[in-house]
């Protein structure tokens, strides 16, 4: 007979670790039993590698246009195009991931297709973390919060960042991001066609010096029925931008933060309960909401961009692809 497994445990071992056995030894199980868990949380969430973007020289870029155009095409490198809807009506959130050196080029290709209203680049991505400390948390503990985010948090790696990455690291990067952080890194490079593997002694020195310095942490997000939790998108502006940002992707609940400079965007499905604090937030801190509460469809385009195309390997620098991505509209629930 099966024993009663502790997902609570295993989840709260989660953040620190990077392996299935990493993950059964910090939590104290055995590793047949966290197998087993994962593979059920895998049909009700997600688990997800969050980075230290700034490791490999990567930023995302998060655009909305308030005219709520759709583009025909995007720029190579965009991540997702979402609809949002508020009481302003209709808008559209571009985000990318790419390479810092051509967020211009980016910009530009991307005004070909749409008005933008307000762009920024990120400088960090947080994201929720299993904690008990912050499953608890309510409404009232929300400026506690803004304070002590930064305890909850992993601390960015103090490794020396890439000057460039190569064509190894990239790879690797794209299929945690893809398939989840307990994918080996052989099984990533069996997916890639056109690129021959390289020798496990090459790849364990690329994993081990390349990838892993830029793993922040792991987390699991439990994805809700949009009919009882809608995705939230929240855009401010102000010099405590940041401090709110980081707070609110620390609310229970399937919710992550990208921030820029006196910029920030938090995405999520709070529970409902939390709702009127983002109506409390401008009126609190400094910041700006200008759009309030727009709520996002799960719609139009989804991707991990290929960043390793986006490398010339002879003069070893970043290139800017010319080709655009087509958007045709892709329905979910």
């Amino acid at each position: 007979m099966r024993s009663r497994i502790d997902v609570k445990k295993i989840l709260y071992a989660l953040p620190h670790s990077r392996t299935l056995r990493e993950l059964a030894r910090n939590a104290g199980v055995s590793h047949t039993a966290v197998r087993r868990l994962l593979k059920e949380l895998s049909t009700q969430g997600v688990f997800r590698v969050i980075t230290d973007d700034s490791f490999w020289g990567l930023t995302r870029v998060i655009v909305l246009d308030q005219e709520g155009r759709i583009p025909r095409h995007v720029p190579s490198g965009t991540t997702g195009l979402r609809t949002l809807i508020s009481e302003q009506g209709s808008g559209t959130l571009i985000m990318s991931y790419i390479p810092k050196r051509l967020v211009d080029k980016y910009m530009e290709t991307l005004r070909e297709e749409v008005d933008v209203s307000e762009w920024f680049t990120s400088k960090e991505y947080i994201a929720w973390l299993p904690n008990p400390e912050l499953e608890a948390v309510t409404p009232k503990d929300f400026e506690k919060l803004v304070d002590r985010s930064a305890e909850y948090v992993p601390p960015r790696t103090r490794a020396k960042p890439l000057s460039l990455p190569d064509e190894y690291d990239l790879i690797l990067l794209w299929g945690k991001l893809l398939y989840g952080p307990f994918t080996r890194p052989s099984d990533i490079f069996s997916k890639i066609r056109g690129v021959e593997s390289p020798s496990k002694q090459v790849l364990s020195y690329h994993y081990r010096a390349h990838f892993q310095p830029g793993w922040r942490y792991t987390t699991y997000f439990k994805l809700e029925s949009t009919m009882e939790a809608p995705f939230i998108v929240y855009y401010l502006k102000g010099i405590e931008s940041e401090r709110v940002a980081k707070a609110l992707a620390l609310l229970p609940g399937h919710g992550m933060s990208f921030i820029g400079e006196n910029h920030a965007i938090y995405m999520g499905q709070p529970l409902c309960g939390y709702h009127p604090l983002f109506l409390e937030i401008p009126q609190t801190y400094n910041v700006e909401a200008p759009y309030g509460i727009s709520y996002m469809k799960l719609d139009l385009y989804t991707d991990v961009p290929r960043l390793w195309e986006m490398l010339d390997r002879d003069k070893k620098e970043w290139k800017w692809p010319e080709q655009k991505i087509p958007i045709k509209l892709q329905e979910k629930t």
